[in-house]
């Protein structure tokens, strides 16, 4: 039994895999380039196999063993599994993508896909919630399509991040799909795994994959979305309650990315069981009605940022470690550029005694600060990210250290009374400690720090900082403008329908006609 439900035995395959991943904010002034792609992780063929195995690190600098590692253990697990490596490429999200950009990545795939002769199955890690300029469609809907075209008569599998905005054209030409689990995301290579134990059961007539999805008209909701904490934790501990049924295949829930601007934004859920159609209708109106359940669970408290700063100055928790102003309205990890000059503007101000550390990109002040000399005194103003409309704040500050980092550009800290403000090349992405260590700062002695990661930085922050504060800048990824939004089908919290169904009805109509 337990080689069957990994696949082993029966015909040998052959099976490629790659990525194309990026989430969107459509808000930010930056489009993404083929140049971001480049600097992250763009990575092909041979170099791709070994990035993906278990001496290698995938994604350098985020996780060394992510989806396309957990698919390669389920082929080696599977046994008799030819693994083709593609292409895998990946950029810290940002704005839409140039059309340039996006066919550049498009074709390339393609053209591996095309290459790579006979094949039974291609597995691909997507996001579900990319945008590209002036595309008109999912371009996730588009990867599928034209990979479906380039390997005729192959299954195929693609997994998502949980964040993802499914749609008919994601759904319909998949053979297998299977979303994160996690908020923060651990489970990389998990997802990775059991995508490719899917693919492979069903390659080898172990499974006959059948799903059922449904579309919930919901935008923002469902409190921190944390899988642990509730409300998720009900919807999750359900998810797991299903698969303990040996018919059930594989259960997703996506609480969407509501940062884009696509017109179908809403949750969904899908389910796949070995060859019950009914079971899977059934379990998705279940999963549907359940998650519709967690929708109005608040989100936590949003602080101004003078609110913010005075509460920073009371804590004892700032005696353990700083505490994370999180910036929830200039989030890079979700695509805002990083530019926003507002905390700064207050620290200006009235810093209150305060150390803090505050990431701004800023091109303009990185290529003044080194053109200074480390030590001496700079006059400047911080803008911020251009096009981003931020306050112009007046600085006198110490150049105090610089770093350059292929990944990351070039970086510099500007030292203007306790503030260490990291002005920087690329939109700043700090959630590792190493960010400022790299700049001659050891975070745990600072008051507060600045993150522009909603949960991520936690992974790496768990023993640097015990209190978490959201604050409001107004910048890109402004949740309450997202969530008061118009939107073609009405969708909570800007309206509250009585029942999912109407909402899913009309998503799929408007797609009908």
């Amino acid at each position: 039994m337990l080689g069957a439900s990994l696949g082993r035995g029966g015909k040998p395959l052959r099976i490629a895999y790659g990525r194309i991943f990026h989430e969107a904010c459509a808000a930010s002034p930056l489009l993404t380039t083929r140049d971001a792609f480049v600097q992250q992780h763009h990575v092909a063929g041979e170099e791709l196999a070994r990035a993906a195995s278990l001496r290698g690190e995938e994604l350098a600098s985020f996780f060394p063993h992510a989806e396309l590692t957990g698919f390669l253990q389920a082929a080696r697990a599977a046994g008799g599994v030819e693994a083709v490596p593609l292409s895998s490429a990946l950029a810290v999200p940002g704005g839409p993508l140039t059309r340039e950009c996006f066919e550049w990545l498009l074709d390339d795939l393609v053209a591996r896909v095309r290459d790579a002769g006979r094949l039974d199955g291609v597995y691909l890690a997507l996001h579900g919630s990319m945008e590209v300029s002036e595309l008109g469609e999912s371009p996730e809907a588009v990867i599928l399509r034209r990979v479906r075209e380039a390997a005729p008569g192959a299954k195929i599998a693609a997994s998502f991040d949980l964040h993802g905005n499914l749609s008919a054209g994601i759904v319909e030409p998949l053979d297998v799909l299977v979303s994160y689990r996690t908020n923060p995301h651990w489970d990389l290579a998990p997802t990775g795994f059991r995508a490719g134990n899917r693919l492979i059961r069903s390659l080898r007539g172990q499974c006959r994959p059948v799903s059922a999805w449904r579309k919930l008209p919901v935008v923002v909701g469902g409190g921190m979305n944390v899988d642990f904490l509730e409300p998720m934790r009900g919807v999750y501990k359900l998810m797991s309650k299903l698969e303990r049924d040996p018919r059930v295949l594989t259960t997703s829930f996506f609480v969407v990315h509501p940062f884009t601007s696509a017109d179908d934004l809403g949750w969904s859920v899908h389910v796949t069981t070995d060859g019950d159609a009914d079971l899977a209708e059934r379990l998705a109106d279940q999963l549907a009605d359940r998650a519709w359940t967690a929708r109005r669970a608040p989100l936590p408290e949003l602080l101004d940022i003078d609110r913010a700063l005075d509460e920073v100055r009371r804590s004892p928790w700032r005696k353990l470690g700083p505490i994370t102003l999180v910036d929830v309205d200039d989030i890079v990890g979700a695509g805002a550029p990083g530019g926003n000059t507002r905390i700064v503007e207050a620290l200006v101000a009235d810093d209150r005694g305060l150390s803090l550390l505050v990431p701004v990109h800023d091109p303009a002040a990185v290529a003044r600060a080194f053109e200074t000399p480390l030590g001496a005194t700079l006059e400047l103003s911080l803008r911020g990210t251009p096009g981003y409309e931020q306050p112009e704040v007046p600085l006198v500050a110490t150049v105090a250290a610089r770093a350059d980092d292929p990944r990351w550009g070039r970086r510099a800290r500007l030292t203007a009374g306790r503030t260490e403000i990291a002005v920087t090349e690329r939109p700043p992405l700090p959630i590792h400690p190493g960010f400022w260590r790299e700049l001659g700062i050891d975070p745990r002695r600072a008051d507060a720090m600045v993150q522009k990661n909603f949960f991520h930085y936690r992974l790496f922050h768990l023993a640097t900082s015990f209190r978490h504060l959201p604050v409001v800048t107004d910048g890109a990824t402004n949740l309450r403008r997202a969530a008061s939004a118009p939107r073609r089908v009405p969708s909570y919290p800007s309206a509250d329908p009585v029942d999912w169904r109407d909402g899913d009805r009309q998503f799929r109509a408007a797609r009908a006609g």
